[in-house]
């Protein structure tokens, strides 16, 4: 634009003859509801409840959405019905005209589930299961749903997990979706790739796989946990992951409500990370992978060293395992030196 266009365009604006177009954003908000998640996805005046902690939070998250100026929600996802994502839910129908309900298709035999289907009955709505692929809309934001591809007895695992973008920014929530869930993800062929990761299950050790955070290679996580929780989350094996692959870490325990913004090209954030990589249960200890017992030699040499190839994405603890022979360049460092190459799988040969 011409300096004289300019000038005049900002005249006009100034007299009110003349707008700009708003700048778009979208917020990501990760409630401090302790043992439990809830995230508002808020972009262009459209907003997004994804979960919404327990029953001793529910008043707190009605409390928060109003405080953000929300006056009813295009839609809510309960991601699956266990009671630490699925009380301020219940909370947030009654408080809000609601257009779009999803939760995933499997019933509970539990009072808050049973609380949840009589509230969507008395406001006349419907529970909707999200096809895997299904694509929205949210004022900027593009969501797409990523899981659950199938139901089953782990409830964990019927997790509804989406993908939210904006411009080039992305965001990854999984809910609790566990290992079985998150490779179902990968092999759906999908683009899970983001820069943020809401950690599955709560750090627990039983999601956060090499196998996602390949697919995902965050550059932050948010964790929400309680402080003091009887679970020991987060587990030091997905605090190590984190650390291993350089991911910036913001806990909800530690630094409270973490809202990160972008207009489609940077991300901001209202606290800096803390990086706290401490787990739960400090007397935890990381599991290492177990050693090939082929000999003495052998397990001392890998409890030391670890081999790979540039083109590989295993690791192996011996430079003769019969996966290798064929291979015309080795290199070996630590495990945390494979790590950093990208080789997180353990081989199935020689890694057992």
């Amino acid at each position: 634009m011409k300096k004289k266009t300019r000038i005049l365009a900002y005249a006009l604006c100034i007299s009110g003859l003349m707008s700009f177009p708003a700048q778009a954003q979208t917020d990501v908000h990760v409630m401090d509801v302790g043992q439990g998640l809830s995230v508002l996805i808020e972009s262009q005046g459209h907003y997004m409840l994804y979960d919404g902690g327990d029953a001793d939070k529910s008043s707190y998250v009605v409390s928060y959405l109003q405080q953000e100026g929300v006056s009813n929600l295009d839609y809510v996802v309960a991601s699956h019905y266990d009671s630490d994502h699925l009380n301020g839910i219940v909370g947030a129908l009654n408080a809000f005209p609601v257009s779009n309900v999803w939760g995933p298709n499997y019933t509970a035999d539990t009072n808050i589930y049973r609380s949840f289907t009589s509230t969507l009955t008395n406001k006349g709505l419907s529970c909707i299961q999200p096809a895997v692929g299904q694509m929205i809309q949210l004022g900027d934001a593009s969501i797409q749903v990523l899981a659950p591809s199938e139901i089953s007895s782990d409830s964990n695992n019927n997790s509804i997990a989406i993908r939210i973008q904006d411009g080039n920014s992305s965001f990854l929530l999984t809910g609790d979706a566990e290992a079985q869930s998150e490779e179902n993800m990968v092999a759906s062929g999908l683009t899970l790739d983001s820069d943020v990761y809401v950690m599955g299950h709560h750090g627990s050790a039983s999601s956060t796989s090499w196998t996602l955070l390949q697919e995902a290679v965050p550059e932050y996580a948010v964790l929400s946990c309680g402080t003091g929780n009887s679970y020991g989350h987060p587990h030091a094996d997905s605090m190590e992951k984190l650390q291993v692959m350089g991911i910036q870490l913001f806990r909800t325990d530690k630094q409270g409500n973490i809202v990160a913004s972008t207009d489609g090209n940077t991300i901001t954030w209202n606290v800096n990370p803390c990086n706290d990589y401490t787990p739960g249960d400090p007397n935890e200890i990381p599991a290492q992978p177990q050693q090939s017992g082929a000999s003495t030699a052998n397990t001392q040499e890998a409890a030391s060293v670890v081999y790979w190839t540039p083109g590989g994405k295993s690791y192996h603890n011996s430079r003769n395992c019969s996966t290798l022979k064929r291979s015309k360049v080795i290199n070996n460092g630590s495990l945390n030196d494979a790590f950093s190459a990208g080789k997180y799988d353990p081989c199935n040969v020689c890694v057992k």
